[in-house]
């Protein structure tokens, strides 16, 4: 996906993130969808706390003063009668009618009849926030409405409360608590009780999104820290391997950390000395082959100087010259000294336009344009070995060489370009093969073994780069080096 981040340490730190907002958002929708009924409860609960505080105080008065008592007790808030009816004729099945009636019922004797009904108003659209003498309540309110729960209506709710709070007017969240009680001993009347609590949101309201904010930055944090170390093993080896791309010769991983890690690196390290070792081997190999080839070449040449025929004698003396130089450009290829010179800052631009005056005075046909000063981390005479032999083939091929040299922001590029007659587009990979020469194109009679191409790449390749063929739409090849700037960490790291 697009958006899905392309790194190992992303995508575990974004899969880590997704799960603490799921959790947080699923614990703020369970707080926010049970947030009233949990205020109600507790409005509910304090309801059916009062009666009982009430029940205690008028049972410890006498008869003849339980009215005086019950008259002073009674408030707006809280509306004591004793009556030959009940004010709640049915208990509802609210949840909270629910709760004051089995807290009621643990505190009242058996067979004591107890009714409670409950009514939940949200007066934000109120002109005044001043509650209404209980008393003056029924079972409906005039200018109030009953208020939504769940979590819909929770956003109702908030949506009124800002609202309101923009308009300057108060918000009210009420509970009524009408309730009925007649004990066994109350032959001809009842004893009723309008309770109006608040159900004002706490001074703590948002403490829970504050909290599960911060801890939310916390896990994160230490979820960052926690796989940026897991995953820094794989940046060490993705690091490693560009370096071992650079140079087969550097030095080995250190073998340390979790065994996992431990065992990742052995590996690396045995499958990098294998393949130096292989190289090793291969350029052993190919040094005896030259050496004990170039004692049959030498004696060849003595045979060939007692030839009489002057015509043959050359053809002969030639194609001994042409073996001797395939094979000193065979074993300089396989050695591959371009990627054992160490590297080091190199003033890129004064090397090329060195070279370009050295052929220059050499009368060839070489021009340079660009700054005259760019550093770069670089193998300098890989370098010069990879722009002479791109020149060379220019000149050759193309009969003039323009270098020129255009630094960029992350890499430096190097163009050749010849008036020759360039390159089709399927031989352009197949001329960098070992010992291949375009003959559609190139003119074999100059000479060489098929490898210069060959080596320039290796070269431009040991420092991190590549080279390209255009064809130029006004005639002629161009060789496009392209060298990295930033190589001094992989570099350096090769070269200690």
């Amino acid at each position: 996906m697009r958006f899905l981040p392309q790194s190992v340490i992303g995508r575990v730190f974004a899969a880590l993130v997704l799960v603490v907002v799921l959790i947080n958002f699923t614990s703020v929708f369970f707080y926010v969808v049970f947030h009233d009924e949990t205020a109600v409860a507790a409005a509910a609960s304090q309801a059916g706390d009062q009666i009982i505080v009430m029940k205690d105080l008028i049972e410890r008065a006498t008869a003849e003063g339980q009215p005086a008592l019950i008259a002073r007790l009674s408030s707006p808030l809280m509306n004591l009668r004793v009556t030959p009816t009940p004010i709640v004729e049915q208990s509802d099945e609210q949840f909270a009618s629910r709760v004051v009636l089995d807290k009621l019922r643990e505190e009242f004797p058996p067979g004591t009849d107890i009714r409670v009904d409950t009514l939940i108003e949200l007066r934000a659209f109120q002109q005044t926030a001043t509650p209404l003498d209980p008393a003056l309540r029924g079972s409906t309110v005039r200018g109030n409405e009953p208020m939504p729960t769940g979590f819909l209506g929770y956003l109702e709710r908030r949506g009124r409360r800002i609202f309101a709070l923009h308009g300057g007017v108060p918000t009210l969240d009420e509970a009524l608590f009408n309730i009925s009680i007649k004990t066994p001993d109350m032959v001809d009347s009842w004893f009723n009780a309008r309770v109006l609590l608040n159900l004002g949101e706490p001074k703590g309201e948002y403490a829970p999104f504050f909290w599960l904010t911060a801890l939310s930055i916390i896990i994160g944090g230490v979820a960052w820290w926690g796989v940026s170390k897991a995953t820094r093993p794989l940046s060490v080896f993705a690091s490693a391997a560009e370096r071992l791309g650079v140079d087969v010769n550097a030095e080995p991983l250190p073998e340390d950390g979790p065994s996992e890690v431990r065992r990742a690196t052995n590996a690396f390290n045995t499958m990098q000395t294998r393949i130096k070792r292989f190289i090793q081997d291969r350029t052993q190999m190919l040094a005896a082959i030259s050496h004990d080839l170039r004692t049959p070449i030498t004696r060849l040449r003595l045979r060939a100087e007692f030839v009489e025929d002057e015509q043959q004698r050359q053809k002969m003396l030639s194609d001994l010259d042409e073996m001797e130089a395939m094979i000193g450009a065979t074993l300089t290829f396989a050695r591959d000294d371009a990627a054992n010179e160490s590297v080091e800052s190199v003033d890129v631009a004064a090397i090329i336009a060195a070279l370009c005056g050295d052929q220059q005075a050499a009368g060839w046909p070489v021009t340079y344009s660009g700054p005259d000063s760019f550093s770069l981390i670089a193998r300098p005479l890989a370098l010069k070995r990879a722009i002479y032999n791109f020149a060379d083939n220019g000149i050759k091929y193309g009969k003039v060489a323009r270098v020129s040299l255009v630094p960029g922001r992350d890499e430096v590029t190097i163009f050749i370009d010849d008036d020759g007659p360039g390159i089709p587009i399927s031989e352009k990979e197949r001329v960098f093969a070992p010992f291949i020469r375009l003959e559609t194109s190139r003119s074999r009679e100059t000479g060489g073994a098929g490898l210069g191409m060959t080596i320039a790449r290796a070269a431009v390749r040991s420092m991190g780069g590549d080279v390209v063929l255009i064809n130029r739409p006004e005639g002629g090849l161009r060789v496009q080096v392209s060298l990295p700037i930033a190589q001094e960490e992989p570099l350096a790291a090769a070269a200690e």
